[in-house]
């Protein structure tokens, strides 16, 4: 019965010519890798970091999505300027579909009203493919075998893709507005189908809190994600009001939310939980250990896909360099023989 679903929601999918989607997948973590989702964050702690991170989503559902995002930036001067380079990687797998994308991008930070404004732009190439050759068709009346809106062999597409990002910190609290897939790329697997990608925007923010403790440090974080409604065919009923598409309606219901709480002991360990509108509620776990920060997150379903899955993994690895302490020291002696 579960695998009969998934085909029937696989070939649902295939069978709408152009089709829709969500490119991007849902991150628990997604404090941990915030220049994934906006390039203006890029390097702008002034480390080089590189960040790798992989979800093993809904435990139990055959074909159920697993995604891999690796990110890695740095500060660099150019022509006399200071900027943040960096490059995104990302793979995605659900069910017979398969989707990648490869980036770089460049950031500029600014001095702005006592805190530092950061805008940076992202540009690279994403690609999807669909397996046909893994279609299989329930025997019954309801689907049609022979139907050739339905790739029997192995397809794929791709386009360029761009994003654009602002990000301003000042002392104990940060924001950041931006949007991916700025194009709405139209990737044409095959010649009777095509992915239409959505643009994406995203509001993050945080706070850092330091308690009577100075050792224990509360942060609050947001993330808030929906999808441009207009590069979309939504017209389910609960979408409608008095015969009418209802914008508002369609957008909320488009929106994720998360919503994190994490305490920080001596800036070293921390634990905290996570709650995602109609999805998940979420435990966070992780440390620091000197250069190498490690954290680990389990989604508890509270959707009805708790019916057939026992919830969600993932983990990240963090490798931080200190780039002022690797630069020499003014006046520092190299040898005690000059004292």
């Amino acid at each position: 019965m579960k695998k009969r679903i998934v085909i029937g929601i696989g070939l649902l999918l295939v069978c709408c010519c152009p089709l829709w989607a969500q490119f991007d997948a849902q991150v628990s973590n997604y404090w941990a890798i915030p220049s994934y989702f906006n390039p203006g964050r890029t390097a702008v702690s002034g480390n080089m970091e590189v960040t790798g991170l992989y979800r093993l989503q809904w435990l139990g559902v055959e074909h159920a999505p697993k995604t891999g995002i690796m990110t890695a930036e740095m500060p660099l001067k150019l022509l006399g300027q200071e900027f943040g380079v960096g490059l995104s990687m990302y793979d995605d797998q659900i069910g017979l579909f398969k989707s990648s994308l490869m980036s770089g991008q460049i950031a500029k930070k600014f001095k702005f009203a006592k805190g530092n404004l950061s805008i940076g732009l992202r540009g690279g190439m994403i690609d999807e493919s669909f397996d046909g050759t893994g279609v299989e068709i329930p025997d019954d009346d309801f689907y049609d075998p022979n139907d050739e809106a339905i790739p029997r062999t192995k397809v794929s597409g791709s386009s360029i893709d761009a994003a654009f990002g602002v990000f301003y910190e000042k002392e104990k609290w940060y924001a950041g507005l931006s949007a991916t897939h700025l194009l709405a790329p139209k990737l044409e697997l095959d010649e009777k189908t095509t992915l239409e990608i959505p643009r994406t925007y995203y509001f993050t923010a945080g706070y850092n809190l330091t308690l009577s403790n100075p050792l224990i440090e509360l942060k609050p974080s947001i993330l808030v994600k929906t999808i441009e409604m207009s590069t979309q065919k939504v017209l389910a009923d609960s979408l409608q009001e008095a015969g009418k598409p209802n914008a508002l309606k369609g957008l909320w219901k488009q929106t994720q939310i998360d919503v994190s709480l994490r305490l920080v002991y001596n800036k070293t360990f921390w634990g905290g939980v996570s709650w995602r509108r109609d999805d998940a509620l979420t435990l966070l776990l992780g440390g620091k250990f000197k250069v190498v920060e490690v954290g680990y997150a389990y989604d508890y379903p509270i959707s009805d896909i708790i019916k057939v899955s026992s919830g969600s993994h993932e983990l990240f690895i963090k490798y931080t360099v200190d780039l002022n302490k690797t630069k020499p020291q003014k006046g520092k002696y190299k040898s005690v023989r000059l004292l």
